[in-house]
């Protein structure tokens, strides 16, 4: 096994689910695997992002979303901050600078030669794929390989990647939607919506204001909604979730006050 390894697993599959390890806590019993053989999981793609993303996803039935993408298995990049071993699991923090620190749980199992295994330096830059878990409130990545990088350049391509796949996932969203969207009725084509303001200015605009905030706890929707009273809603609400994404804000007391992330 590579140095750079420190305690990954050596393989998996992405398929949905499941880390491809029996390695987690027990669920008690595999008999629901054995009845059925020849049944196979449908394989997730793994979608490269940022920390950020993970922190601010959406969480709609169990499913967490990145504007409307569905993010289920991913991998990050990012330095070290803390390593802490437990008895069945290793508890990494993972920071990439897009905002907070992300807790990442590596489990080890009960297998003697993965229970020796010594966690990730602290300190150093490491490649994560796990699986996004947790509420609303709390979210962690339950690691499915972790290694520490050996060329810096891995870190540049991984933030290439995540540029990439997200905006080829978004435009085949948008292109799936615009064949299957069904006609609006003129009553609906007529309702009043600010569609003439571009979402760019929107959100140049929110962002504008967030930064000129001066309250400790950050710039509030209400306040935002009384600064744009010619907006609705939801294009606020919109551009906030585009510029978190992106990374330029974040939350603060609750999920709603922003502020900037400059």
């Amino acid at each position: 096994m590579s140095k750079s390894e420190c305690g990954s697993h050596g393989g998996f599959y992405a398929a949905s689910g499941a880390s491809g390890s029996n390695d987690g806590p027990s669920q008690g019993g595999t008999a629901p695997f054995l009845k059925a053989p020849r049944s196979r999981a449908r394989i997730e793609p793994i979608i490269p992002c940022c920390v950020n993303q993970l922190l601010t996803a959406s969480l709609v039935d169990d499913v967490f979303k990145v504007r409307g993408i569905v993010v289920s298995q991913v991998s990050i990049v990012g330095i070290i901050r803390k390593a802490e071993r437990a008895p069945n699991y290793i508890l990494y923090k993972i920071d990439d600078m897009t905002t907070k620190p992300i807790d990442a749980r590596h489990w080890l199992g009960r297998s003697k030669a993965k229970q020796e295994l010594a966690p990730c330096p602290v300190g150093v830059y490491a490649k994560v794929l796990g699986i996004l878990r947790g509420s609303a409130e709390v979210r962690i990545l339950e690691v499915l390989q972790i290694r520490v990088l050996e060329d810096m350049n891995e870190f540049t391509a991984h933030i290439l990647e995540t540029v990439n796949a997200h905006m080829m996932l978004a435009k085949a969203q948008e292109e799936a939607y615009g064949q299957s969207a069904p006609s609006a009725p003129p009553e609906a084509a007529q309702a009043p919506e600010p569609r003439e303001v571009r979402p760019q200015v929107i959100q140049a605009e929110v962002l504008r204001l967030i930064r000129e905030c001066p309250h400790q706890e950050g710039k509030s929707v209400g306040e935002l909604q009384a600064d744009l009273g010619s907006l609705s809603i939801k294009a606020i609400k919109d551009a906030l979730e585009y510029l978190m994404v992106e990374g330029h804000i974040y939350p603060t007391v609750d999920g709603q006050h922003f502020k900037s992330a400059d």
